[in-house]
């Protein structure tokens, strides 16, 4: 009869996540949340603001309109989902979008 793993305690656990938080913050990662062993944790430029963007355009005859469709390319956001589970099994999968 084999016995489940022991599980892993906290403060291990929270230690683990740390080692990992670290190494995503040298790859550009910030958190958006955090909570117990669960980390929301975003990469990327925040969206475009495309209202200020059009009106800018508009106003210079649509040259920005150049940098506009530049920046829409190229923005966006990841999230992504890194947990810890109770015998310190790391995870990272991606994370819903926020409601609102």
């Amino acid at each position: 009869m084999q016995h489940p793993p022991p599980r892993m305690p906290d403060q291990q656990r929270s230690a683990l996540l740390a080692e990992h938080l670290r190494w995503y913050f040298a790859q550009g990662c910030a958190v958006e949340s955090q909570m117990g062993f669960q980390v929301v944790l975003v990469k990327g430029n925040k969206p475009v603001n495309h209202v200020l963007h059009l009106l800018i355009t508009l106003l210079t005859c649509g040259a920005w309109g150049i940098v506009w469709i530049g920046l829409s390319l190229t923005a966006g956001q990841s999230r992504q989902l890194l947990t810890v589970d109770e015998w310190g099994n790391v995870t990272l999968q991606p994370a819903p979008r926020p409601l609102g």
